[in-house]
């Protein structure tokens, strides 16, 4: 039963990681092709455009960041470390 569960669990982990990793691809993905490309069009002035960056970067990192985290602890309890 004990295997199982760190099946399950090293399962979530893995799910974990490619959700963070999605969410970094698909943040990057926004970033090039509609933030950017948003500064053509429109021309903001240089302390909109690093507002925007940032405002868009860093919500993503953060999600990111947690998904990897959440995936490392999950592995750790699989694997009878935490």
């Amino acid at each position: 039963m004990a295997l199982l569960g760190s099946l399950i669990a090293l399962g979530a982990a893995l799910v974990f990681a490619a959700l963070a990793i999605a969410t970094l691809w698909g943040g990057w993905q926004a970033v090039q092709r509609e933030l950017v490309r948003g500064f053509v069009s429109t021309n903001p002035p240089v302390g909109e455009r690093i507002w925007s960056i940032l405002l868009t970067i860093v919500p993503l990192l953060g999600a990111a960041l947690l998904g990897l985290l959440a995936a490392w602890r999950i592995a750790q309890v699989a694997f009878g470390l935490g």
